[in-house]
């Protein structure tokens, strides 16, 4: 009976062993030896699974200028009226000294101009006022260095006369005026100049209080 289990459990052996060997015969497979000494080098190529051709790049849209703004308006532009404002009035200093600006005239010229007359006109009636009755005017002719002595004194002369008729035409007496001609001895500006000449033919306007003299008591 030990003989019979002994011959099975060999035979057992055996069989285990040729299976074995079967199945390493059919999991080897041969090369050939080109392919052995062939390296195989990986590919980098990538492929992408989206079919679909790339879309063409649009140009980036172009800047838009920047929007300017309109200058807010100042409080201070917002408060100014549309009709211009009143002129300030001038003080009684200030229209004394533009009413009695020097009269230019022109060479060996005794004639005045429009707005001469009209700045004339203006005095008169500033001395006809009530308030400046106590108010005289003197007028100065000049000349420049031109021309004799004589010449020019009685040049000087028919300019402070044609200045005195326009004020007494325009209604002031003529016992508040007084006239006086220098000719070229009291220039204005030296030199010989065409500015200076032309600033040295004038005639002079000057204030002056009235001077009364004091009443003498009666006996």
């Amino acid at each position: 009976m030990f003989a019979l289990l002994r011959i099975r459990f060999t035979l057992s052996v055996l069989l285990s062993l040729l299976l074995f060997s079967g199945c390493g015969m059919r999991g080897s497979v041969r090369m050939d030896p080109a392919e052995r000494e062939a390296p195989i080098y990986g590919s980098s190529v990538v492929v992408s699974e989206d079919i679909d051709p790339p879309a063409a790049l649009s140009p980036p849209p172009a800047a838009e200028p920047p929007l300017q703004e309109e200058p807010a308006q100042t409080e201070l532009q917002a408060e100014l009226p549309e009709e211009d404002a009143e002129p300030v009035p001038l003080t009684r200093e200030e229209l004394i000294g533009q009413l009695t600006q020097p009269v230019y005239f022109a060479l060996d010229d005794a004639s005045l101009s429009a707005a001469q007359a009209e700045q004339l006109d203006q005095l008169a009636e500033f001395l006809i006022a009530a308030e400046n009755s106590q108010l005289n005017l003197r007028i100065e002719g000049h000349c420049d260095d031109r021309g004799t002595r004589e010449y020019n004194f009685a040049l000087g002369a028919r300019r402070a006369a044609v200045i005195a008729k326009q004020l007494t035409e325009a209604g002031l007496p003529k016992d508040r005026l007084k006239t006086i001609s220098y000719g070229k001895e009291r220039l204005a500006y030296s030199g010989v100049s065409e500015f200076a000449r032309a600033r040295n033919r004038r005639g002079e306007l000057m204030l002056k209080p009235v001077f009364k003299a004091p009443e003498t008591p009666k006996n």
